[in-house]
């Protein structure tokens, strides 16, 4: 066991974790209650300003010339009017004490679309960067990874090209010497993941509305300092995820506490 000076930064760390723990869980508890009790539920209700939560139907805009705006996915080439996606790569294995699937980086592209209830139609139109808790998307395609890619196979050409075009952090070197005996993932390989969103896909969306053309139509934006979540999941799925978050990392919190305070107890 450590002690003096050591034995104390690390509790104070330990407290320090536990308090952001506790913080976020309440982001977390503040959100599904957004969630659950919005300003408005229904497109018709909507004022600007507005914290709202809406269930609804995608459907995308049309552009000047009467054609469809949309996007094309980077991995799978769909036509879509939204499309996010995570790289993760292994990390340790044989050679670190820490092994794990590590996200490398996640981003999306967009262009704005309608969402339609039974009351009426809105924009939905995303800008912030990708984050939990800030700008999130919970879709159910990035459970699963697109692609995997060892570490010493070859690059598919239509990896390469998404890794080039946004950036993607080159990968950790393969080692020459990895033993025979270990088996499972190995340093450097990665696994791709992406969802899509297309038009007649349903969603939940928890936004921001600001008045678009001072009178009567509104836009549901991810706002300055407010939060954004999409999810292909209904409201009360969405609330539960969130109150299951907030337990876990109150739990955590408290755990961090308790251990920070053992000394004076």
């Amino acid at each position: 066991m450590y002690s003096g000076p050591i034995a104390t930064i690390i509790h104070l760390t330990a407290g320090a974790l536990g308090i952001g723990f506790l913080w976020q869980a309440g982001i977390l508890l503040r959100q599904r209650n957004t969630m659950t009790s919005p300003d408005a539920q229904q497109i018709q209700d909507i004022t600007d300003g507005d914290t709202v939560a809406l269930e609804g139907t995608v459907q995308a805009k049309q552009d000047e010339t009467e054609g469809l705006r949309t996007t094309t996915a980077p991995l799978s080439g769909e036509t879509c009017v939204l499309a996010t996606w995570r790289v993760e790569e292994y990390l340790g294995h044989e050679f670190s004490e820490y092994s794990g699937w590590t996200e490398q980086t996640e981003n999306y592209v967009t262009t704005p679309f309608e969402l339609t209830d039974e009351s009426g139609t809105i924009t939905i139109d995303i800008r912030g960067e990708q984050g939990y808790l800030e700008t999130e998307f919970n879709l159910s395609g990035l459970d699963s990874p697109q692609e995997t890619v060892a570490v010493d196979a070859d690059v598919p050409p239509e990896i390469q090209q998404f890794e080039t075009t946004h950036d993607i952090p080159e990968r950790t070197p393969a080692y020459v010497d990895v033993p025979d005996t270990e088996s499972g993932p190995t340093e450097g390989d990665r696994r791709y993941y992406e969802a899509t969103v297309t038009t007649g896909d349903s969603l939940f969306v928890v936004g921001t509305a600001t008045d678009a053309d001072g009178e009567t139509e509104y836009v549901v934006r991810d706002s300055t300092g407010r939060r954004f979540y999409l999810a292909d999941t209904e409201r009360n799925g969405a609330a539960r995820e969130r109150a299951g978050a907030a337990v876990l990392f109150v739990s955590v919190g408290l755990l961090l506490l308790w251990y920070t305070l053992q000394p004076l107890l």
